[in-house]
């Protein structure tokens, strides 16, 4: 639809005609003056470039005139419309002038020149991009007044258009739709156009339309306004090319998957596990991991991860194989907090595995005596170590072909690289184009990606057959109890049940079954690894194991954050 059909709708016109605004900038730089006469000649040669002559007689208050000519100019909701200036040049009384300046602006040039009194500047230029098409045919339109600080009483244009056919002006504050107080067009090409009153920092720009015998080449330059909502436009085409890259991504990272993070075989929960984890021996019943795995050995195997509770249950097996003994200590008021006194009794040697060793020398690190509440800025600077040793341990015992942590790292490694390289692709596509959902979509499949490599890594044909196992010996210290053993064996049996039902979360349920060993009212002096206070008995035992647990955990955890991979 051409302007000269939206005549009416005021807001049409608006929208074609409006120039970004900058009467107010310009007004700030020049003071108020006084414009005596204004006249333009404007002549459309064949290329579709408009010659343009202006003179103005101004008075300034200062001995410098600015003017801006806006050469981005809004032409409809979503586009604005370029104009380029060129060969621009002024003169002042008649001679070149002084302290000329053509610099360019925010969507136009700003043209300066000395002039002091009364005086006539005479500007030329050429623009080029006036010739647009529209459904009503070729149409040459521009602001030819505007820019100036004072107002202008009375402006006379005469255009020169060749096969021009009609001719719309408007005048008056940038938004004005008033229209020009006359406009003709001759019989030949020439059109004169009169205006009484142009306010300060106000325009006029005509819109005329050629003739179906024009050859003159459309050339008028259009550009997207940039704005948030049209960068991240949800249309037909946006919303489909963001889905196919996230599907692409996501199953990009759920090939990945497959291909490298399973297991090397499927867990059966059954596979080679007797049915109880005893084993009849001549001087009675004993207890016996699967592949005789250790406590700290079946947390990572199961979450393949080293943490806080793989160390409680090897400090807890440690003092069941008599490495260490735990004492808990008299409260020193009567709802005085609970404490405990960890006690080295061996040094240990070659039949430690190496992260039991750094286990146990990482505690007793400064003390063969240490309180378990003074435990925290003493493993601090050493869980790294025991870190280190449980991760490399699954991997020499054959249970993971690559260290679970580094698996975990790479992948999120690549996912927060796909993320970033979805940020900068977002922006990219934010300023230039309207598909920035597609750059969400990306950063999207990089944290697929980086939340796939959690489950990554992949245990090997044995750690699937160990995993298996231990889900049997879960299986049967949550169901089973010691009840049926030989009362002699009770203690002793659950004893080693307790740190493999500490890191399987069965911590409470077998220490009530080491507590049902107590068979009088007697105060007891301990188990061997566990001994209590003055007056305190072995049916009690239940509740300090699982106070010990929590506080040993407590002491580990203010340095969880050497835990994260």
């Amino acid at each position: 639809m051409s302007l000269k059909s939206r005549l009416v709708p005021a807001a049409l016109i608006l929208s074609l005609i409006s120039l970004v605004p900058a009467a107010s900038a310009m007004a700030a730089a020049v003071p108020d003056g006084r414009i005596s006469a204004y006249k333009a000649e404007a002549t459309l040669d064949g290329s579709g470039v408009l010659k343009v002559k202006e003179t103005v007689k101004v008075m300034p208050e200062s001995g410098k005139v600015v003017r801006t000519l806006q050469t981005r100019v809004r032409s409809d909701a979503d586009e604005d419309r370029n104009y380029e200036i060129k060969n621009l040049t002024a003169t002042v009384n008649g001679k070149p002038a002084e302290g000329f300046e053509n610099a360019e602006s925010d969507n136009g040039r700003e043209i300066s020149v000395n002039a002091s009194g009364e005086s006539e500047i005479v500007y030329v230029y050429e623009v080029g991009g006036v010739v647009a098409d529209s459904v009503d045919g070729r149409e040459v339109s521009w602001p030819i007044v505007q820019g100036f600080s004072a107002s202008i009483s009375r402006a006379k244009i005469s255009l020169n258009v060749p096969f021009a056919s009609w001719i719309v002006c408007f005048a008056g504050r940038p938004g004005s739709s008033m229209p020009c107080t006359s406009s003709q067009l001759g019989e030949s090409a020439a059109i004169e156009i009169e205006q009484l009153g142009v306010p300060a920092g106000g325009r006029l720009t005509f819109l005329a339309g050629l003739n179906d015998q024009a050859t003159v080449p459309a050339n008028a330059d259009f550009s997207t306004r940039w704005s948030l909502g049209r960068a991240f436009t949800a249309d037909s085409s946006t919303l489909g090319l963001s889905a196919l890259l996230l599907g692409l991504g996501v199953l990009a990272a759920a090939a990945l998957w497959f291909v490298r993070g399973r297991d090397a075989a499927k867990v059966d929960p059954a596979a080679g596990m007797p049915a109880r984890p005893v084993l009849d021996r001549d001087g009675g019943p004993q207890f016996a991991a699967p592949d005789g795995i250790r406590p700290g050995q079946v947390g990572t195997v199961v979450d393949e991860t080293a943490d806080v509770v793989d160390i409680t249950a090897t400090v807890l097996d440690l003092a069941v194989r008599n490495y260490l003994t735990i004492v808990e200590l008299p409260r020193e008021t009567e709802f005085g907090r609970l404490d405990w006194r960890l006690e080295r009794l061996n040094a240990g040697g070659s039949e430690l595995l190496p992260y039991e060793k750094a286990v146990l020398d990482a505690v007793f690190a400064e003390s063969d005596t240490v309180v378990v509440s003074d435990l925290g800025p003493t493993l601090r600077p050493r869980l790294g170590a025991i870190r280190e040793h449980l991760y490399t341990d699954v991997v020499t015992q054959g249970w993971f072909a690559q260290r679970p942590d580094a698996v975990r790292n790479r992948w999120t490694t690549a996912g927060l690289a796909l993320i970033v390289a979805g940020g900068v692709l977002t922006l990219i596509l934010a300023i230039a184009t309207k598909f920035a959902l597609g750059g969400l979509a990306v950063m999207l499949a990089g944290l697929a990606l980086a939340l796939a490599g959690q489950a990554a890594p992949a245990r090997t044909a044995r750690g699937s057959a160990v995993l298996g196992r231990i889900s049997g010996l879960r299986a049967y210290l949550r169901d089973e109890s010691s009840a049926d053993l030989p009362e002699h064996h009770r203690l002793e049996f659950a004893s080693r049940c307790l740190p493999y039902a500490a890191v399987l979360g069965l911590t409470d349920k077998w220490a009530l079954e080491i507590a049902n060993t107590d068979d009088d009212d007697d105060p007891d002096a301990g188990i061997g690894w566990y001994s209590g206070p003055e007056n305190w008995h072995l049916s009690d035992i239940g509740q300090s194991l699982s106070n010990f647990v929590t506080a040993l955990s407590g002491a580990l955890t203010t340095s969880r954050r050497l835990f994260a991979d």
